[in-house]
């Protein structure tokens, strides 16, 4: 198989993976992230799988993307949600109280604008194309922020 007909098998699969998280419920921005993250990966790789491999290894590459991004984004909803929108005092375990003020310094450093940005995305769960429109920016603009704000948060808790 030519290198030119490889690239088209694996694009037409990616294509079939964007389909195939669609249905299965992966809103059209993360279903394009993800099978763009697969398609690299494939791509970046030094081997060449044969043909009648490389599918079920694209769609195990897909899946374990798109569970791992649902949790992130689950937690980090979650997380957000408890320090964007007051709510009542909850009764905390001492641990998990000194991560929550930890957090909740961090949001507050940001700028409003960074904070309307999360709260759009992860309380409201707008789409990017939304937060964009909204915010009469690009998409990949919006995508960037995202990202640079979540390493922010990742910092600020002496991750990298």
């Amino acid at each position: 198989m030519k290198l030119d007909e490889y690239e088209v098998l694996l694009k037409n699969i990616s294509i079939e993976l964007n389909h195939f998280l669609v249905s299965r419920g992966a809103s059209k921005d993360i279903a394009e992230d993800v099978f763009q993250d697969v398609f690299v990966k494939v791509l970046e790789m030094d081997l060449i799988l044969p043909p009648d491999k490389i599918r079920p290894y694209m769609y195990k590459i897909a899946k374990t993307k798109y569970i791992d991004l649902n949790r992130r984004e689950a937690r980090l909803q979650k997380i957000l949600q408890q320090y964007l929108i007051p709510q009542q005092k909850q009764t905390r375990e001492p641990h998990t109280e000194d991560k929550s003020k930890k957090l909740q310094r961090i949001i507050q450093k940001l700028s409003p604008g960074d904070q309307e940005i999360l709260k759009m995305k992860y309380i409201e769960g707008q789409s990017i194309d939304e937060i964009a429109t909204n915010l009469k920016i690009t998409s990949p603009g919006v995508k960037m922020r995202l990202y640079r704000l979540r390493k922010k948060i990742k910092k600020g808790f002496g991750e990298s």
